[in-house]
């Protein structure tokens, strides 16, 4: 009777160890397939929104006050998220509030399908972009967790920041055929449930991340500078999101394979660069390529080179952050810091599309988004600058 109990517990060690081994002999391959929960919640729950923008423009006769709007809906859901994201996710514990929010993001885009009232419209972005900060903290959190400390470096992370370039890069697939903007939101629902299924294939290697710190040993104030670059980062980037796809004079689709292969590509690119000189001066150079590829001129002049520039750049700027987290702060603040850090950025987020629409209506449509958006981009630049003249990291 004894030897079925050893038997079951030496197996049960066996796989744990061989998990542990597993997440730590390959933190590349742990990034890059987490990162395809980002790609659905991110890649496409976010930011193909702008895909179907300008069909929803023409069939619901939306303003662009009332377009930011509906995009400020996704970005308020993604404020509060984080703000109660790992209160949420250390109840539920990380793996299981990071995979039923993924399930229940996709069903989101699904619902948006089957109704043309503004106020439905906005209910189900806000949900979604809740659902989404869930994702996008909690599969960081347990990147993190499931590491060895030596091994997060700018390459593994910008892995799995890097997966919501692939949403971008796949999300035009649902726009090839000629259908309305509900069935675009349909295919795009089942794109994204797609790329849900691949994030859940590393589930049996993943660690809950190490409880939060509390006290001195658990303060962000080394970062403090970089938090307010960030949420003016956020702020900027989104009106570019948000707003391009209506003032391009090139083919949508293309467009946006072009910045999504850029974004996909960002862990190779500025990983390597920001584990070379460090996350805050990563983060300036980062800031300073995107804001040069977001300016109006540049669109109207070279869209390609926007397109794969600014792709190639946005994400590097969490990919940065997240690094200066790992140098800076303690293992138990990791949890935190992503917390702190994605909603600063949320906040940035909510006002960004708004003020973005607002600027356009008031100073010649997409040149008034983009440009406002730029300045946004230009002033994060500005602050994480002075970051680097204080802290090395």
């Amino acid at each position: 009777m004894s030897d079925k109990p050893t038997s079951q517990t030496t197996d049960k060690t066996t796989d744990k160890t061989k998990g542990s081994a597993s997440s730590f002999l390959n933190p590349l391959l742990l990034g890059a397939l987490l990162g395809f929960g980002p790609a659905a919640a991110l890649g496409i729950g976010r930011f193909a929104y702008a895909l179907v923008l300008p069909e929803m423009q023409g069939a619901l006769g939306l303003s662009y006050a009332q377009a930011g709007l509906l995009g400020s809906a996704n970005t308020l859901g993604y404020l509060l998220g984080a703000l109660f994201s790992h209160r949420l996710l250390y109840a539920l514990g990380y793996k299981r509030g990071f995979y039923g929010a993924l399930l229940l993001q996709s069903a989101t885009l699904l619902l948006l399908a089957l109704s043309a009232d503004l106020s439905v419209l906005m209910a189900l972005r806000f949900v979604q972009g809740a659902l989404g900060a869930w994702v996008f903290v909690g599969g960081a959190a347990l990147l993190l967790g499931s590491s060895e400390r030596g091994l997060v470096g700018g390459l593994v992370t910008g892995l799995y920041f890097g997966g919501v370039g692939v949403g971008i890069l796949v999300s035009p697939l649902a726009t090839l055929l000629p259908l309305p903007w509900g069935p675009t939101w349909a295919l795009l629902g089942a794109l994204s449930l797609l790329l849900s299924a691949v994030a859940c294939t590393p589930v049996r290697y993943l660690k809950e991340p190490a409880p939060r710190a509390r006290g001195a040993s658990g303060s962000l104030r080394p970062i403090a500078l970089l938090l307010l670059a960030y949420g003016l980062y956020g702020a900027g980037y989104i009106g570019y999101m948000t707003f391009v796809t209506t003032g391009l004079g090139v083919a949508l689709g293309p467009f946006w394979v072009v910045l999504g292969l850029g974004a996909s590509l960002t862990g190779l690119v500025w990983g390597r660069w920001i584990d070379r000189v460090g996350g805050s001066a990563g983060m300036t150079h980062v800031l300073l390529v995107l804001a040069l590829s977001s300016a109006y001129p540049l669109l109207l002049a070279a869209p390609w080179v926007s397109a794969f520039a600014f792709g190639l750049s946005f994400l590097g700027v969490i990919t940065a952050i997240t690094g200066v987290f790992s140098k800076l702060l303690p293992p138990g603040a990791w949890a935190g810091a992503m917390g702190a850090s994605t909603a600063v950025f949320a906040f940035g987020q909510a006002v960004g599309p708004s003020l973005s629409g607002l600027a356009g209506d008031l100073f010649g449509g997409a040149a008034g988004a983009l440009g406002l958006s730029t300045l946004l981009l230009s002033a994060a630049l500005l602050v994480a600058w002075l970051q680097v003249r204080y802290v090395k990291a």
